[in-house]
């Protein structure tokens, strides 16, 4: 189990006062609040030995190349990828997506090929679509998602065909929570097609253990600030034969072997895929986020998300009128997305400030499923590590005085 006051103590944010009132934190769906031991690794590097990597002999680019490297075997563990060479160092998720989409579709789609995606997306994981599909005459197609907020899998069986070169779906849903079944998808997307699998990981591996070869996916893409990581890094993990088989998208410094003025040789991967100086402080300080999930052991966060969310759920019923934008399967990750007819989400969200409640408004970044449902925008509250049944609590009653003041 997870000692959330404890824990709390490792993150120096939660000792700020929002309005006189201790902050409860409710929005790490957008990103997650780091501790201690993140910044204390990122803050080594840079006054103890920061050098760049991969290009100096001293003591200090060996001692940071070694670090930083040794974050892609952490990776590599973390969601059990077969080799650590698999491990593509990104800025983030949305920069792994257009890398993937720019990379699969000049090697193995052609025009009319279709891409199957789902209505509950987040924009990384349609725009990078959008884009080589206009510039490749290619189709994009979506799996509709069911009143329940779950995929229709009788949709998807009628979507996949031998057209379909890929299918890319979220892992969790960052407006529901909903958490596909990835290994019967799996089954389905082999036995119609020979399109590649790629799964959106930005809140499934800070939530869950992550297996990406139980999984039997071609690619995952997930963020370090969702985990309790810094900013500007992420992974791209995809199959070995898969990234041979790729061409690079970005040009420049660690992605050569060789250069000659009429030609280059590529480096071997992961390197291939990592033009110039990489965010190595960065890839360090997601190191030490896993390290510190580890520590917590990822079936006891998973536990924690289960239990906060079962809570969460019964305990926001109760507010009269709320609407709930929530997978009710056995298995879904721990976020609301709330409305409430008449009252505007950022009123509402403005209001819980005031009451140090910080949860996020509008679309998510998930626009075309709110047009699908009719809704503006929403206010979504996300729990993690650092956040216990009383945080729900506040936001219950929080959202119960802001509505006597809007209403």
């Amino acid at each position: 189990m997870i000692n959330v006051d404890k824990l709390k103590k490792d993150f120096p944010i939660f000792e700020r006062k929002i309005n006189n009132l201790p902050l409860t934190y409710l929005d790490s769906g957008a990103t997650s609040q780091k501790p201690q031991q993140v910044l204390d690794a990122m803050n080594m590097i840079y006054t103890n030995s920061n050098a760049n990597v991969h290009r100096g002999t001293y003591v200090l680019s060996a001692e940071t190349t070694e670090a930083y490297e040794n974050v892609r075997n952490k990776c590599k563990e973390f969601i059990n990828a077969p080799s650590s060479d698999e491990i593509i160092f990104t800025r983030g998720t949305t920069d792994g997506y257009n890398l993937l989409a720019k990379a699969l579709t000049s090697k193995r789609l052609d025009p009319g090929d279709e891409i199957l995606l789902s209505e509950i997306e987040h924009h990384a994981n349609i725009i990078p679509w959008q884009l080589v599909a206009k510039e490749h005459d290619l189709k994009i197609k979506y799996v509709d998602v069911d009143d329940t907020y779950e995929l229709n899998l009788e949709d998807l069986s009628k979507k996949l065909s031998k057209k379909t070169k890929i299918v890319s779906l979220t892992g969790e849903s960052n407006i529901s929570g909903t958490i596909p079944n990835i290994k019967k998808i799996n089954s389905l997307v082999r036995e119609s097609s020979d399109a590649i699998f790629i799964i959106d990981g930005a809140q499934l591996v800070p939530h869950r253990a992550v297996d990406v070869q139980d999984m039997g996916i071609d690619f995952i893409t997930f963020s370090g600030h969702k985990m309790l990581g810094p900013t500007g890094i992420g992974v791209v993990w995809g199959k070995r034969e898969l990234l041979d088989e790729l061409e690079p998208v970005s040009g420049g410094g660690d992605m050569i072997e060789e250069v000659y003025f009429d030609s280059a040789k590529w480096a071997p991967v992961p390197h291939k895929f990592e033009a110039g100086t990489p965010p190595y402080v960065e890839a360090i300080g997601l190191g030490a986020a896993i390290d510190y999930l580890n520590n917590l052991g990822m079936d006891n966060v998973e536990n924690h998300s289960d239990q906060l969310r079962n809570y969460g759920i019964k305990l926001l019923e109760q507010i009269k009128d709320l609407n709930i934008i929530h997978s009710r399967a056995d298995q879904a990750g721990s976020t609301f997305s709330l409305y409430m007819e008449g009252v505007h989400a950022t009123d509402l969200s403005v209001m819980l400030d005031t009451y140090g409640v910080a949860v996020r408004a509008g679309h998510h970044c998930v626009q075309p499923f709110h047009r699908k449902l009719g809704v503006d925008a929403t206010f979504r509250a996300t729990c993690y590590v650092y956040n216990q049944e009383s945080d729900l609590d506040n936001l219950k009653d929080s959202i119960e005085k802001s509505l006597e003041i809007l209403v």
